[in-house]
């Protein structure tokens, strides 16, 4: 059975690098005793803004092709000049290095268990030029690319609700594909989550037509944290090539492996087909 060979393979691939990267470390412990104690080598980061409060937002997502229901804890950093929107575990883990100053290998491998990402896009809003950073990642390679601040055609409601003990007024948009719901506060910052955003204030919760897509704010709280940016190595995009791609690989990830070292192979080396299979995968943007 294709699918059964598919599965087996996928979980033969895993646990050989998993095993390989924990042995490959066991051992290098064993033979340098010094290694877990050697100052762990990090991608540089650069402070851009200081954030002046900080939004939590719980944030589920539903793919009802593969029938399942993904959840994620993201945050919103919000200063004078700057927003980020990013995995709450991932600024968790950056946050717990910066405090630090500096971790020892053995450190950063245990604050990266401790606070293992769930995803690794983010982007970045500079509110004085309108301009806006997104970084992402398809199969193994992380990608850039450049747009300018949606402006988002809303339509202002009457209706109220209370999130985290903040009054909110209802309005409603259609924005690349998508209808959104959304309620936003009396705290005076245009922003939301994601690309949300253009509203008289923060918004808190936000929900598609077909509700497979929904924030709803957690916790709200004042903040003088630096706004850092992770120094990568990135293949510059387009916004259009981008979502493109990421839906090709979610669709069919095999093909992407073909002609790779991860390419299953024979016992006489020779290339094996890898059926189809879809990842998890709904994208926020539709056009």
């Amino acid at each position: 059975m294709p699918l059964s060979f598919y599965t087996m393979w996928r979980i033969f691939l895993t646990l050989f690098l998993g095993l390989y990267i924990y042995s490959s470390k066991a051992q290098g412990l064993l033979d340098n005793s010094s290694w877990a104690n050697e100052p762990a080598k990090l991608a540089k980061s650069i402070k851009l803004d200081n954030s002046i409060l900080q939004c939590i937002y719980h944030y589920s997502i539903i793919d009802n092709e593969v029938q399942n229901i993904r959840e994620y804890d993201v945050i919103v950093e919000i200063g004078d000049s700057i927003c980020k929107y990013e995995c709450y575990q991932k600024f968790r883990l950056d946050s717990a290095i910066t405090t630090l100053g500096s971790v020892t290998n053995k450190e950063y491998f245990a604050l990266s268990q401790k606070y293992t990402p769930s995803f690794s896009e983010y982007l970045i809003q500079n509110l004085n030029t309108r301009n806006l950073d997104y970084y992402g990642r398809i199969s193994i390679d992380n990608f850039t690319y450049k747009e300018t601040i949606p402006n988002i055609d809303w339509e202002l409601e009457d209706s109220t609700k209370t999130i985290c003990g903040y009054l909110c007024n209802k309005a409603t948009c259609n924005f690349r594909g998508q209808k959104w719901t959304v309620w936003y506060c009396d705290i005076p910052k245009s922003v939301g989550p994601w690309k949300l955003n253009g509203l008289p204030g923060l918004i808190l919760e936000a929900i598609t037509e077909g509700k497979d897509h929904h924030f709803v704010a957690t916790a709200i709280r004042k903040s003088n944290a630096p706004i850092t940016y992770i120094e990568k190595d990135y293949f510059k995009t387009t916004r259009n090539y981008y979502n493109k791609s990421l839906l090709d690989y979610k669709s069919n990830p095999g093909k992407a492996w073909k002609n790779t070292p991860l390419a299953p192979k024979d016992m006489n080396g020779k290339a094996m087909p890898i059926p189809k299979r879809k990842l998890f995968f709904n994208p926020l943007e539709k056009e």
